[in-house]
């Protein structure tokens, strides 16, 4: 007797234990361009931010039927990005070092679809250390409370308070140094 092929696997599965189709899809749609913007606070370009978004997505597919069933896919999805952007952050940083060491200086691109005055401050945004990085997007872009960060950052509200205020700091400091040059 041979084993059953994967579709009659899954047709043999009860209805009641089966994903909704279209469950993840919906998910997707609802979900897509607010992580884009996340993302784009936490990336170089608009091109990676987009790539961050999928690839976050992408992992939450493969593993929709674990995900689906916690009470907020949508910060397994964050921490996904988060984790993505630090790996990609630090990628980035070693093969600046790299080419720093051979004296040449990288055209790491422009960011063609920000204002102005908003690229200098999300350039300087991705300039923060990494946790406080984080806290920003995810408070002024994705807009979630203290408690939320702490849950995608596995940090505790008074410690994401902390790196927002360190960051505001910074940013005061830095973007008022420049305006004043």
């Amino acid at each position: 007797m041979t084993s059953p092929t994967p579709v009659a696997r899954r047709n043999a599965i009860p209805s009641e234990e089966r994903p909704l189709i279209g469950t993840f899809e919906s998910f997707y749609r609802s979900e897509y361009n607010h992580m884009v913007a996340m993302a784009r606070a936490l990336a170089p370009d608009r091109q990676a931010a987009e790539d961050l978004a999928q690839e976050s997505f992408a992992t939450a597919h493969r593993h929709w039927a674990r995900v689906s069933r916690y009470d907020n896919p949508s910060a397994w999805v964050r921490r996904v990005m988060v984790n993505r952007a630090t790996s990609m952050r630090r990628r980035i940083g070693a093969e600046i070092r790299a080419i720093s060491k051979i004296g040449h200086d990288p055209d790491r691109g422009t960011v063609t679809d920000l204002s102005p005055d908003s690229t200098e401050v999300w350039e300087e945004v991705r300039r923060l250390p990494k946790r406080q990085q984080q806290a920003v997007v995810l408070h002024y872009v994705g807009q979630l409370s203290t408690d939320e960060i702490g849950a995608v950052m596995g940090c505790s509200g008074g410690t994401v308070k902390a790196h927002l205020h360190q960051a505001r700091e910074h940013l005061r400091v830095q973007l008022t140094d420049t305006s004043q040059e």
